[in-house]
């Protein structure tokens, strides 16, 4: 699997190589194919806030980002976009947001990000959090897969 890490900012409060093996992780874990890689960008809330309102019309900061290089039949079945459908797609995570979830979460800011990273992952490999019973079911898998790893998520 190859996993590559950007950070666009300063003080990202985890090093892109804890932030690869625990993406590696989750991919893994679910059953990725080993030809499978992803890109996991760390931004601020500027970066982030254009994003949103450029891909999702919201003009508003959020935590993390999902874009899959990969869209859905009727049929449930995956049409690559791009020319390599190995590459998952790219998760976008939003540092300044992840710092404030973090404190309120009582945990430190490292492992805010690997949450996040993992929940973008996830949505990635076909997971769905718009019913309460996916989000459970997501919010689980990266606890656990964060487990693993050795990050404790609290809250």
């Amino acid at each position: 699997m190859h996993v590559a890490v950007t950070v666009q900012v300063r003080r990202p409060g985890i090093s892109a190589t804890r932030l690869r093996k625990i993406v590696a992780r989750v991919m893994k874990r679910e059953g990725a194919s080993k030809r499978s890689g992803i890109s996991i960008v760390l931004v601020g809330d500027p970066a982030m806030r254009w994003l949103n309102r450029r891909h999702l019309g919201k003009d508003r900061v959020t935590d993390v980002l999902a874009f899959p290089l990969f869209e859905r039949t009727k049929a449930g079945r995956r049409m690559p976009k791009v020319e390599r459908p190995s590459q998952l797609g790219e998760v976008v995570v939003c540092v300044d947001r992840a710092r404030i979830q973090a404190d309120e979460a009582g945990h430190p800011v490292r492992t805010e990000i690997a949450l996040l990273a993992a929940h973008g992952v996830l949505h990635l490999l076909g997971y769905d959090d718009r019913t309460r019973r996916g989000a459970e079911r997501m919010m689980r898998r990266a606890r656990t897969v964060l487990a693993e790893a050795g990050e404790r998520v609290k809250g």
